[in-house]
């Protein structure tokens, strides 16, 4: 193993007993291979969500499903793990199609957010669970003792202004897609009370939060009739 790949088990403070699983944990599908880390970011992504799940049990035992719920949808956020891969520096390592690389060199933060997760699932395979918990808390740590406080998210406080005001639900609309299929782009558009914003995102989901996101900043500022 290379010098890069030592210092990037430094950075995770855990050691591959099997390379293999590492270095297939950073070949994104871009680069058009068999051996890719989609199924490996498939298992990340589920390991990460029962760990920090039980470590959210663990510290608010008496918060409602769905305080709980916002917590882990935040923590385990495309968002959260891109900037764990950055804090990490996998997009020194990471291995995917040239025209996923923005300025600079730097991969798409969708494709540093899904190699965070294969690392995750190869490590799940490489040591069990309790090595990849380990791992999670490590970086998790900072981020899990920060929020103090459960989450709203954007879609839900839209949700509530609208029906505190007794007006009709914010209607989502998909306004394009693009991209490649492996890293797409999701436009969407949001209106409610009049007032239509957009925003984009790698998922329906995170594009209707900033959609929602937008909308909010733009009734603060005098926007709703």
């Amino acid at each position: 193993m290379d010098a890069g790949l030592r210092q990037f088990e430094t950075a995770l403070a855990y050691s591959f007993s099997d390379d293999a699983l590492l270095h297939r944990a950073l070949r994104h599908a871009s680069l058009d291979v068999e051996d890719d880390n989609e199924h490996l970011e498939f298992l990340g992504d589920r390991v990460l969500g029962l760990v920090v799940a039980q470590e959210l049990l663990a510290r608010y035992p008496q918060e409602t499903e769905g305080d709980l719920a916002r917590r882990l949808a935040e923590l385990v956020s495309r968002r959260i793990c891109a900037e764990i891969a950055a804090e990490i520096n996998l997009h020194a390592v990471i291995r995917c199609d040239p025209g996923q690389r923005g300025g600079g060199g730097m991969p798409a933060r969708n494709i540093l957010a899904n190699g965070c997760e294969a690392v995750l699932g190869a490590i799940y395979l490489d040591g069990g669970l309790s090595a990849a918990t380990k791992t999670i808390l490590g970086l998790w740590g900072k981020r899990l003792d920060a929020q103090t406080d459960a989450p709203i998210d954007a879609k839900t406080e839209l949700q509530e202004w609208a029906m505190k005001r007794k007006h009709a639900m914010p209607a989502y609309e998909v306004v394009s897609q693009s991209g490649p299929a492996h890293a797409p782009t999701f436009h969407v558009s949001v209106t409610v009370c009049d007032v239509t914003a957009e925003g984009q995102g790698a998922s329906r989901r995170l594009a209707e939060q900033a959609a929602a996101a937008q909308c909010l900043l733009t009734l603060s500022k005098g926007g709703a009739p």
